[in-house]
């Protein structure tokens, strides 16, 4: 029972062990971070909100355990991360938070998804920082030494310092370097426009389709925008070079249209998605049945994103 109350004391504290430090391509500056929103505050969430709050899939620890829920949160907090510092937050992303977004500008696209690859670089370092902590301070309350023991908690840090790495390595090849060589990024996207579709959610990721036989990802970004009180559009860019195995992995929700294509989106969210904000008036309306469900499913693909059986409790617009 001391070992458990032990672990449950280190776990509360790892929740606060957030990363921030300024991700600029540059690695050198020094100011403080602030929070930035992956999703747009202004616009977006504007048109989400209710009462100033959105709601937003969360871990939480009771009675010892991780319990997730969808937990209702201050739209000023949702989605944001402490990853870049105001001056830098300002120079990289001014055009895309003070012009109204245009889905026919590639430039707009562009910022959009870089916001997306920087957000994920910033969760897998502070999500590796977490379970590191936990390693650290587990190990000294038994006696040994930190850097001579493997525990879970070393493991799980280790993957996450590996996705940073990956995030990392993709911002630098498909996003910096080029504009650094005088070059426009390669990038393709895919806009998929909802007509006559109240702003019920919003998302903003970087996830991974599939791997070649030579172990390369392919990882295309997603973000879902509401564009006014009736119109949504769904954003998905990955570079050139992995259009193909993107779209082929995508092939479903690529070839789908209206309430299938909003059902196949539905299903992309639920299994590879963890940064989205939902309508507390929409999420209100669904069963005690429909929120379980989906809750269910949220958590079970998280770590293995497998397909899920069809129900119709699944569609989240």
């Amino acid at each position: 029972m001391a070992e458990d109350a032990t672990y449950r004391s280190f776990s509360f504290k790892t929740q606060k062990k957030n990363f921030e430090g300024c991700l600029h391509p540059s690695l050198t500056c020094k100011r403080p971070p602030i929070r930035a929103h992956s999703i747009q505050n202004r616009r977006v969430l504007d048109l989400i909100q209710q009462d100033g709050h959105v709601r937003m899939p969360r871990y939480k620890i009771k009675g010892g355990k991780p319990v997730l829920e969808f937990e209702s949160g201050g739209r000023n907090q949702a989605s944001t991360f402490t990853g870049l510092c105001s001056q830098h937050d300002t120079a990289l992303f001014k055009v895309f938070d003070t012009e109204l977004l245009n889905v026919d500008n590639d430039e707009h696209l562009r910022l959009l998804a870089y916001r997306s690859v920087m957000h994920d670089l910033h969760t897998n370092i502070e999500q590796g920082n977490r379970p590191w902590y936990l390693h650290d301070e587990l190990a000294k309350a038994a006696g040994q030494d930190p850097d001579k023991v493997i525990t879970p908690a070393f493991l799980c840090a280790l993957d996450f310092y590996k996705n940073a790495q990956n995030s990392f390595r993709y911002r630098s090849k498909h996003f910096e370097r080029p504009i650094e060589e005088g070059k426009k990024p390669d990038l393709k996207h895919s806009v998929l426009e909802l007509p006559n579709q109240a702003p019920v959610l919003a998302v903003s990721c970087l996830f991974s389709t599939s791997h070649s036989e030579q172990g390369h990802i392919s990882d295309p970004t997603l973000n879902i925008v509401p564009l006014n009180e009736k119109r949504m559009a769904v954003i998905l860019s990955c570079p050139a070079e992995q259009e193909e195995p993107v779209r082929k992995a995508l092939e479903a929700t690529c070839q789908a249209e209206d309430n299938r294509l909003r059902y196949e989106i539905s299903k992309l969210i639920i299994q590879r998605v963890e940064n989205f904000v939902l309508s507390p008036k929409h999420y209100n309306s669904w069963s005690a049945d429909k929120k379980k469900r989906i809750l269910e499913e949220f958590e079970r693909t998280m770590n293995n994103p497998d397909s899920i059986q069809d129900h119709e409790d699944l569609m989240l617009f």
